[in-house]
């Protein structure tokens, strides 16, 4: 199994037909998993030490508002689809923040994408982040929605709340980074091994990761020089087959 990581804005290196003819080598994508900006202007206040505390607290691109995230993964939707298999699922991660527009946006897709909205799945990711403190209830969930393009056989069906840990402070690379054990169930339910995921936000390396180790392929775009080199070493680390 190859896992592929990319350094750069996936917006730009998904129009050049050199660069997609690389990554995807003629194969079609069979999964899009991903955690995109939001819109909701996170800026981490928590690092392990001080140049953790520098890095984690550099701006999200195009996590300014709602409006900007949702301009910025519609290009990189239109410019992935070409790449999609005709049966592909998605998974993309969001808050309840900015729920509203996300849906509004991902239920018209159908119309333009032929790609449904199927499902809101919800992490409980067991404890509230650090910066919930001035509130009686802490955010300790986040919202994964589900669509689909085609039609896959559905496997068996579960509940739409996943219990999984959030990665413990301290041990992160990235501020949002997600679970590996959260995306392989993700993976389990919607691809066989073998198959191509994508992730176009790649982050912590986390999707790559996962798809290591169950023996998917996956090709990933960071654009944050300091992650995209964390998360490089993190897959060097992880024993798996890196092509940068």
């Amino acid at each position: 199994m190859t896992a592929t990581l990319y350094h750069g804005d996936s917006r730009l290196l998904l129009a050049e037909p050199d660069f997609t003819h690389a990554a995807f080598q003629g194969r079609k994508i069979d999964c899009l998993l991903t955690d995109p900006p939001y819109g909701v202007g996170f800026k981490s206040t928590y690092g392990k030490d001080p140049e953790a505390r520098e890095k984690f607290q550099q701006a999200i691109e195009d996590d300014e508002n709602v409006e900007q995230a949702i301009a910025s993964f519609t290009t990189t939707l239109d410019l992935t689809l070409p790449h999609m298999g005709d049966i592909c699922e998605i998974y993309v991660f969001s808050q309840w923040q900015v729920s509203p527009e996300w849906q509004k946006f991902l239920d018209s897709l159908e119309a333009s994408h032929g790609i449904r909205l199927m499902q809101l799945i919800i992490w409980e990711k067991g404890y509230p982040g650090i910066g919930d403190v001035r509130y009686n209830w802490g955010c300790g969930h986040e919202f994964i929605y589900y669509l689909k393009r085609g039609n896959r056989p559905v496997p068996y069906r579960r509940s739409g709340i996943i219990h999984v840990d959030k990665v413990r402070p301290g041990t992160n690379i990235h501020p949002t980074e997600k679970p590996v054990e959260l995306l392989d169930i993700l993976l389990q339910y919607s691809t066989k091994p073998g198959q191509l995921v994508f992730d176009p936000y790649a982050g912590s390396g986390s999707t790559l990761l996962a798809c290591k180790n169950s023996g998917r392929d996956a090709v990933g775009i960071e654009y944050k020089q300091s992650y995209f080199k964390d998360a490089t070493e993190r897959l060097r680390e992880g024993g798996g087959l890196l092509d940068l």
